[in-house]
């Protein structure tokens, strides 16, 4: 735990990430809101993060957003849960036209380098993809989407250890079933 405490990034086996290391970059200590808005990555500390990677081209994507904007909307007055969106649009017009129909915050479309650190770091295949993580950083799990499907809002606070829920559909393998299932496009 006082690595945790000490903002230590360690490898994804780890599972144990800080927030300011991910996201920023020696340009950036901010992400954006559809407004233009920028937040400072340090306000993000001690929340649960959802890096949800998605795009405007992908169907999926746009049938998925929806149903996530509405257990953001369920779950963001408690203060403590936050999604930041990693884009894999090719221009910035439709990633400011995909995003503005999101709630949450975003990885700026012109850190086109952190997007794809952050795709490669969690081994991100296909979109929709959402990473979920715990306060302290630690992957908690990679089955967003299939949480989010199968669950909503209940599946909160998304760690086995916390919701039993989630230790069942994990032990099961639904969720790599219905996540599988949901999407097929290459994330690039």
């Amino acid at each position: 735990m006082a690595e945790a405490e000490n903002n230590v990034v360690e490898p994804i086996n780890g599972d144990c990430h800080d927030f300011n290391s991910l996201l920023s970059t020696s340009d950036r200590d901010f992400v954006v809101r559809n407004n233009g808005d920028q937040v400072k990555i340090e306000s993000l500390k001690g929340k649960k993060l959802g890096l949800y990677f998605s795009a405007s081209w992908c169907g999926p994507c746009r049938i998925f957003t929806p149903k996530l904007v509405e257990v953001y909307s369920e779950l963001s007055p408690k203060g403590d849960f936050e999604i930041i969106f990693v884009s894999g649009d090719k221009d910035e017009e439709s990633f400011n036209g995909y995003f503005s129909k999101m709630p949450w915050l975003a990885i700026p479309f012109s850190d086109s380098e952190t997007r794809r650190r952050l795709k490669e770091l969690f081994k991100v295949m296909g979109i929709p993809h959402l990473v979920l993580l715990d306060e302290i950083g630690k992957v908690s799990p990679d089955e967003g989407v299939a949480i989010i499907q199968e669950y909503g809002e209940d599946g909160y606070s998304f760690t086995p250890e916390k919701n039993p829920r989630i230790k069942r559909f994990r032990r099961k393998g639904q969720a790599g079933t219905v996540h599988k299932n949901y999407l097929g496009f290459p994330f690039t």
